[in-house]
């Protein structure tokens, strides 16, 4: 896993950009050509270029590592608060994320959806609400990052590899089920239900 690079500055997202848009409007501002990001995101310029007009279906792990490449997590490309959250200048003892509040990511294609439930990742814990349509997953390409991570399954049902190789371990988790393991060990998931998997998961320090 190549390491992260220090964030660096970048415009700001707007709200009803596609999530391409947004790829597309952060490297113009760090000055990155399509070449330049593709070369260090470990793809090809074609298959960014696509991504970014909304043409090619990238997986999670293909996301986090354009991410990385721009010196971000995907949580950058967050679009912003609901409108109507209050804020205010005095620190609470408490934050209250309402559901209609929640920082959202749709992968583009897949229809999975990931909600911040809590108020930002400037914290020690990261938590979220996915949602995983039928058939949909976090593709073949699996996920590692630092930290350690639990996962609850609240609807449908869900395969998961966690490992490499003669390694690889798989788990088939329903309704009630949880999972936890180290991040740094790669993973994948799918929804192999006819219904919406819903998941709440847990992990720390925040990486998305």
């Amino acid at each position: 896993m190549s390491a992260v690079t220090p964030r660096q500055n970048h415009t700001r997202v707007r709200a009803d950009d596609s999530l391409g848009e947004r790829i597309r409007r952060v490297r113009k501002s760090q000055g990155k050509t399509l070449q330049d990001l593709a070369s260090a995101a470990g793809i090809s310029t074609s298959f960014l270029s696509q991504i970014e007009r909304e043409q090619a279906k990238p997986s999670v792990g293909t996301l986090h590592t354009i991410a990385e490449a721009l010196g971000l997590t995907i949580a950058d490309l967050f679009v912003a608060p609901a409108a109507g959250v209050k804020r205010t200048l005095v620190e609470p003892l408490a934050h209250v994320v309402r559901k209609d509040g929640r920082k959202a990511l749709v992968y583009p294609g897949s229809g999975i959806r990931n909600e911040l439930l809590v108020p930002d990742l400037k914290r020690g814990l990261q938590m979220m609400w996915i949602v995983i349509p039928p058939g949909e997953g976090t593709g073949d390409e699996p996920l590692v990052h630092e930290g350690e991570e639990c996962g609850v399954v609240l609807a449908g049902e869900v395969e998961i590899w966690v490992g490499e190789g003669e390694a690889e371990e798989r788990y088939v988790l329903s309704a009630g089920d949880s999972i936890w393991q180290l991040s740094t060990i790669p993973h994948r998931s799918r929804n192999i239900g006819d219904v919406d998997a819903i998941i709440v998961t847990a992990i720390t320090p925040p990486s998305f």
